[in-house]
């Protein structure tokens, strides 16, 4: 069979007029709705043990990516919201990497912490200083170094294979692209596409992946030479239900089923396929987008990217 190269669209004109709708609605709200959101948010994505007491990151530092780059732009985006539901998803799909995060993590007993140091991760990785980025991606290694055992099935795995490795690097950066591209401010074009794919090659090689894609055509080889690999197992279904109904805080909870929705048209076909659930009607796509856009309006500018920018500002004067 001829593989049909799969290529994130970019959104309809029905989803970018209710998106520009909800986004300038948004913009009316966030004086009122901008602290509760930040107020739920918070308590998802921010280590309650944590302090601000923080060495700064030296003046000029921009880390590894920089005010010019993709990354900055992408990662900046409310679409993020989306990405990160539909990364897990695909992810979930390896029954290798799935059985390792089972076994090995505390996403079953604290899946909202887990998800809180993803996210801190890729934060760090795009927005810190350039040691802060390295020191981030050598805590992951020595953590994959641990990571080893069989899945059900009995094969081996160990995370720090190259293999298992790539699967991670390209669904989770393949989903974050899908998700700008449909739900972003401003959809990434076909240079951006291949642009921000070479960008993020340098956290994969920090993890131990020697050969990650370069171009969005290397990405989506790379995803089809993984596919066979794939299958729904228990572990997966597990991580599936967690994905549709997770503990939220209420100011999330109620966007939640549209984002959860509208992050399947962020998968490539095949996985939705796989999964057994159909691809997002247009209407479900512009409620996404419509709730992606007033979340952009109402929480702003993210924080690391601020002070990435100050940093980068400090280099040029």
């Amino acid at each position: 069979m001829v593989h049909e190269p799969w290529i994130p669209p970019r959104p309809t004109a029905a989803e970018l007029v209710l998106g520009a709708g909800a986004g300038a609605g948004g913009r009316l709200l966030a004086p009122i709705a901008r602290q509760v959101l930040r107020s739920g948010l918070r308590s998802m994505f921010r280590d309650p043990d944590a302090t601000d007491d923080v060495a700064p990151a030296a003046p000029g530092d921009a880390g590894w990516f920089g005010p010019d780059s993709v990354t900055w732009q992408v990662h900046a985006d409310a679409s993020m919201f989306v990405a990160g539901i539909a990364a897990l998803a695909l992810q979930s799909l390896h029954p290798l990497a799935i059985a390792g995060v089972a076994d090995h993590s505390d996403f079953g007993s604290d899946p909202i912490g887990r998800l809180r140091r993803t996210a801190a991760f890729v934060g760090t990785t795009a927005y810190g200083s350039a040691s802060d980025a390295a020191a981030a991606c050598a805590v992951v290694r020595a953590v994959h170094d641990r990571v080893v055992g069989r899945a059900p099935d009995g094969r081996p795995y160990a995370a720090n294979d190259p293999d298992l490795l790539d699967w991670v690097h390209v669904t989770e950066f393949g989903t974050f692209a899908a998700a700008n591209r449909r739900y972003g401010a401003n959809p990434m074009d076909a240079d951006q596409l291949d642009r921000y794919v070479a960008e993020v090659a340098r956290i994969a090689v920090e993890l131990g992946d020697p050969t990650p894609p370069r171009s969005w055509a290397q990405l989506d080889d790379h995803l089809e030479r993984h596919r066979p690999m794939t299958a729904v197992g228990s572990q997966a279904r597990d991580a599936w239900r967690f994905l549709a109904d997770p503990p939220l805080p209420a100011p999330v909870r109620a966007a939640w089923p549209v984002l959860f929705r509208g992050a399947m048209a962020c998968l490539p076909p095949w996985a939705t396929e796989l999964w057994g659930v159909s691809r997002p009607t247009t209407a479900e796509r512009a409620a996404c987008r419509a709730t992606v856009r007033s979340l952009g309006a109402v929480l702003g500018t993210p924080p690391g990217l601020v002070d990435a920018k100050n940093r980068a500002l400090a280099a040029a004067s």
